[in-house]
């Protein structure tokens, strides 16, 4: 089928993707200090997503080889991730995982569940330093952003594009906002935050609902752009008409 509209799906990875948040897990097992604090201050609207993860991530005292080696068993996918990036691929959907996570971890489990070559990542780089690990996170597209993730669907949306947006936390809330069809993991923070606020969005546990959604989405946007497309000609004919008249 094809993609009329210009669809594009943005996706968030750790608790969307991954049935755990990889970031939190790190965080939890190797950061000495209280790095909760800062989510208490990111809540209150008293630091932004950046400063959140760099005052956080300070905190850990830990290598990337032995992150990924003590996650290895604990990183699973949810189901029909890989089916739904196959199904954006072979229906010329653009896929972009935009996460506030740990880049080198996303990298690493797309290529163990064999997806690197569907999906397109969106991230901070990182790097390990003397003290902690430090994010640099792309330059945002525009000021009004409040993160790496509503600005992406900005972005894409200034490019005429139709986005779906899947996330689970706060983080994921100012996307799912502007995004022109939201989804949240069910039973997550951003479906009972949506909730809440009356943002619209619905609630999904299986990425299969998603591919449902996408075909649903296509086949709507396919009969307003056939009646559209015959308006076009008749407006042409009617120009070759006025032309003939002169």
């Amino acid at each position: 089928m094809a993609n009329p509209k210009n669809l594009v799906v943005l996706c968030d990875f750790d608790g969307t993707i991954t049935t755990i948040d990889t970031a939190e897990w790190v965080l939890a097992r190797f950061a000495q200090g209280d790095w909760r604090l800062f989510d208490r201050k990111f809540e209150k609207g008293e630091i932004t997503l950046e400063e959140c993860l760099n005052n956080q991530f300070s905190l850990v005292r830990a290598s990337k080889k032995q992150i990924l080696q003590e996650l290895k068993d604990l990183v699973v996918f949810r189901s029909n991730f890989k089916k739904l990036a196959e199904y954006c691929k072979e229906n010329h959907i653009p896929i972009l995982i935009v996460s506030a996570g740990l880049n080198f971890i996303i990298k690493h489990f797309l290529e163990l569940n064999n997806c690197s070559d569907l999906v397109k990542v969106c991230a901070a780089k990182t790097s390990f330093t003397g003290n902690g690990i430090k994010f640099v996170f792309p330059t945002l597209f525009d000021r009004t952003s409040d993160n790496i993730k509503d600005d992406a669907v900005r972005r894409c949306k200034s490019h005429n594009r139709k986005v779906i947006y899947i996330g689970d936390g706060l983080a994921d809330y100012g996307a799912a906002k502007v995004a022109d069809y939201s989804f949240a993991i069910e039973g997550s923070r951003l479906a009972k935050l949506c909730r809440e606020q009356g943002v619209q969005c619905r609630t999904i546990i299986d990425f299969q609902e998603i591919i449902e959604a996408i075909r649903k989405i296509q086949v709507a946007q396919q009969a307003e752009w056939k009646p559209m497309k015959k308006h076009k000609k008749r407006k042409s004919r009617e120009n070759e008409f006025s032309t003939l008249h002169r």
